[in-house]
This record gives structure tokens, sequence and C-alpha cells, in this order.
């Protein structure tokens, strides 16, 4: 049962496809639930069973398409007026109830840097001539914020339009760990394209491990902070991708195992 204090309308969703990603998802809801209780948390999933006792929502999934498309789909499968989106292998330091602040004048909210050459997944002067813009945005997809309206809707259905007709459009993108197609490249697209420019998130927003140095991390003490692209950042939420997060991400996993929830 919902509690009656929750917003019904914020919400935290995440993508769970195969069991390794919904092992993923239960210590990400252990997270919220200790960190940001008062967030509803909504799971696309192939295995519910796994989840139920983990998530408010549970939306079945099981169609056999890419499943970094799936992330290109979120806006139809969200149930939320506002939602806050993260990858599963993921955790909540502390209550994100100000993220949803965000969407109260933009309708797609990210964090990520603007380029115009170099190589990032394709060539990017390549895409920026292709696209017909000056830019495209560099950014990690594992934390999306977004709400009901018609530039999310738009975002979101170009950068499935791109999943699906990459090639007729004579863009080449490589496969993600030589499986899948990566959504980041998609999104990229569909952002430039529909003007969606980067926030200024102040370090808050979620990072990875990846290029850091003096991390100090303590899901119990609400600790998440490390020095990244040359600044002393706080985030609210830590993505443990990568080689070095995975040995961060194993401790904390530890430290979340030995909780009652």
């Amino acid at each position: 049962m919902i509690n009656s204090m929750i917003n019904m309308h914020n919400g935290i969703i995440t993508i769970a496809l195969g069991k390794k990603y919904a092992k993923q998802a239960i210590f990400l809801a252990r997270s919220c639930m200790i960190n940001s209780p008062h967030v509803l948390r909504a799971v696309v999933t192939d295995t519910p069973d796994l989840l139920n006792d983990y998530y408010d929502i549970i939306i079945p999934y099981n169609n056999k398409e890419d499943p970094f498309s799936v992330k290109t789909r979120l806006y139809e499968l969200s149930p939320f007026e506002k939602t806050l989106y993260i990858d599963a292998d993921s955790l909540v330091y502390n209550n994100v109830d100000s993220f949803f602040n965000n969407l109260d004048e933009n309708g797609f909210v990210y964090f990520g840097y603007k380029i115009n050459e170099g190589i990032w997944y394709y060539d990017v002067k390549y895409i920026c001539n292709i696209i017909k813009s000056s830019w495209i945005p560099k950014f990690n997809s594992g934390m999306l914020l977004f709400k009901k309206c018609d530039i999310a809707k738009l975002v979101f259905e170009t950068a499935y339009y791109y999943f699906i007709n990459h090639k007729n459009e004579g863009i080449e993108i490589p496969f993600f760990r030589g499986k899948n197609y990566p959504d980041e490249p998609m999104f990229s697209i569909s952002l430039a394209k529909n003007n969606v420019e980067p926030v200024n998130d102040y370090g808050r927003f979620s990072r990875t491990l990846i290029k850091t140095k003096r991390v100090r991390l303590n899901i119990l003490l609400n600790l998440a902070s490390f020095i990244k692209d040359d600044r002393l950042i706080s985030p609210l939420i830590v993505h443990f991708c990568g080689r070095k997060g995975g040995i961060y991400y194993f401790i904390e996993k530890l430290r979340l195992s030995l909780l009652s929830i």
C-alpha cells in the first residue's frame, strides 16, 4: 500500500531487464528506502517476482528489443508526471526531492558538456553536419529528469527514431561492448536537434567514478564526495559504471546488505 504522504506526481524509475540488473535494482531501491523514502519507485522489468518487495510500481516488459532502446521509450513507460530516471547500477546518497524542482520550468533536464569536434562514439563534427547543429552534448545518460510535456515527448521520440534509423541517416554507431547499440549517442543527437541544452547542476546530479580522485563514499552516512574534472563535488547519486566504480560498488552493497529494510 502506498503511503498517503508520498507525492504521486513525482517518482524514480529504473530499468532492470535480466537477473543481473534486477539484483542491481534491489540495491538501488534499498538506497532510496533509507535516503529518499518519500519518493515513489517504479521499475521496468522482465523479472517482477524479484522486485515486488522493493518497488511501488512494477512495469512488466518482455519485448525482445535491444535493451538500450528501452530507455528511449521511458516517456510512454513512466507513470509519473515528473520522472527521475536512474540507471540500476547507481545508489542514492541523499534526498532527491529537490531534483524535481528543476522541472518546474524545464521539460527535460540533464548534465553534460556541449562539444563540436573530436570523437565520442562517432566523429562529432561529422554528426553536427549531418543533423545541422553547431553542437551535441557529451553526457552520461545514467540519470535523466523529465516531465510529461511536448518537448520531453519529442526528445524521446527523436532518440528512438535514431535508434532504429541511424544507418539510414548516414550515421554509424559502434556496439557497446560488442553487443548492443548504446542509447547515449541517440539521445545526444535528439537533444541537439531539439535544442535542449545541458544545465549546471553544481555537482549535485549523478556522477560516475571514472577519472576521479580522493573518493569518499559511505551510503550509510550520506557521504559521497570526490574530485572529478578538477572539482570537488558531492553528488546525490553515484553511478558505479567502469572498473573503479565496480570496486566501490561492491563495498557499498556490503554496507546496504547489513541493513534490515
